[in-house]
């Protein structure tokens, strides 16, 4: 049994993170400079404030942290 690391699924990045590393892992993986992926995610919590913090907040405890 091999082990591999898909480098396409979602992570934490503890080495840019600024909270937990969720917007850096989710920009890391999709190719996106971190900075709009931190202020797309501040102004969808400006809209949807429970949503934003719920979603921020699972994705802390589930998601695995890479560096």
């Amino acid at each position: 049994m091999s082990k591999y690391q898909d480098t396409d699924s979602f992570y934490k990045d503890k080495l840019n993170k600024k909270i937990s590393g969720i917007c850096a892992g989710l920009a890391k993986s999709n190719n996106f400079p971190i900075w709009s992926v931190r202020l797309a995610t501040l102004l969808l919590f400006f809209m949807f404030p429970v949503a934003v913090l719920i979603g921020y907040f699972i994705g802390a405890l589930v998601l695995p942290e890479r560096y």
